[in-house]
């Protein structure tokens, strides 16, 4: 089947009815919008982990210069477990290494 006689009904020879075209137009109009309410979700949600990081990271900072003794392990075990209470029930534990950049002298 052709592309023409998408736009061709073959029984008639004649273009397409308008009510095919404003059904058409509708589908591609919400699937537009489908796919802008995907992207603009995916978006929020990458800005929200971008945010978590760069706290945890400034409270990972702030420990290290404000608590005498520190080491990156015991700032990391008093940072973990109030994400870990932050979040709200039924949601995975935080496990795994977050990236942390630091340099020293």
């Amino acid at each position: 089947m052709s592309i023409l006689a998408n736009v061709i009904d073959p029984r008639t020879q004649q273009p397409r009815s308008r009510m095919f075209w404003l059904v058409v137009g509708a589908l591609v109009v919400g699937q537009l919008f489908a796919f802008w309410l995907l992207c603009s979700h995916q978006v929020r949600k990458a800005e929200v982990r971008r945010t978590a990081v760069m706290v945890h990271q400034m409270a990972l900072a702030d420990c290290l210069q404000y608590i005498p003794g520190s080491t990156i392990a015991s700032c990391s075990a008093r940072i973990v477990p109030d994400a870990v209470a932050a979040k709200p029930a039924g949601s995975p534990a935080v496990t795994g290494a977050v990236p942390v950049s630091f340099s020293y002298r």
